[in-house]
């Protein structure tokens, strides 16, 4: 991964992204966060800016009904690689996620990515600048407007063979993990990536005989589990797709 910058002077963080804040448990056991991107600011014309919307949510991990691996194809990049993956966690019609202003959605999405400057953009060609990762919460529309609209790339979003157990289990581990600091945590693109660190979360919560192996024998980087558009395959291996077949939310025309 290489980190290009659009001018000299050290930018500040990007105004996209911003680390959750554990605001602790509510009395009748919602999970209650700061730091979740419900938006990203428009131009007039409908295209975003590089500013999020960030405001705190309520979740209730116990209404968790599927979990989905959501594939993001680089479409713009050369080779279309390596991709970027994210988690989706669907709720309850009865218990969506929810913040202090009445807002709602239907589900959560958690997202490691490397924490940007301003003006930085991702290459996947290679890396010079050590950075550190962020674990990004935001909401299902959110995540579908940064993909089609701000990235203008498509999602390809996959169900997990889940059961309610580990969808519980998986999210609070995610929860638990977005909210710790990450500032000395730095991105590699196969020890501590967006589809590694996600891999890692689902192996904590299936049997050993589903853990996806991220080396082979050998100990080398298994390609299937290190490159993001890739990854359904190993899923597909290790029996948790429910489908092979994903739905995909194409990308939006530019304005």
């Amino acid at each position: 991964m290489q980190i290009s910058v659009k001018n000299q002077q050290t930018p500040p963080w990007s105004a996209l992204q911003k680390a959750a804040t554990d605001l602790g448990k509510t009395q009748d056991g919602l999970v209650h966060l700061d730091g979740v991107r419900w938006d990203i600011e428009n131009n007039p014309d409908g295209s975003t800016i590089e500013k999020g919307v960030f405001r705190d949510a309520y979740i209730n991990p116990e209404k968790v009904t599927d979990v989905f691996l959501c594939v993001k194809p680089f479409t713009e990049k050369p080779g279309q690689l390596p991709g970027h993956a994210l988690l989706k966690f669907a709720f309850a019609p009865d218990s969506p996620v929810r913040d202090s202003q009445g807002n709602q959605d239907s589900a959560l999405a958690v997202s490691v990515e490397v924490h940007f400057k301003q003006g930085q953009d991702y290459d996947p060609i290679g890396s010079e600048e050590p950075q550190p990762i962020l674990y990004q919460l935001g909401t299902w529309t959110d995540a579908i407007e940064k993909a089609t609209v701000h990235d203008r790339n498509p999602l390809k979003v996959y169900k997990l063979k889940l059961n309610h157990e580990q969808q519980v289990a998986l999210l609070n581990e995610r929860l638990q993990a977005a909210v710790q600091d990450h500032s000395g945590n730095m991105y590699h693109p196969v020890t501590n990536s967006c589809l590694s660190t996600l891999i890692d979360g689902v192996n904590k919560v299936v049997p050993s005989n589903q853990q996806i192996a991220r080396v082979d024998a050998n100990g080398d980087p298994e390609p299937q589990a290190t490159v993001p558009v890739w990854s359904p395959q190993a899923f597909r291996r290790y029996n948790l797709l429910a489908n092979p077949i994903p739905e995909v939310i194409p990308a939006k025309p530019r304005p």
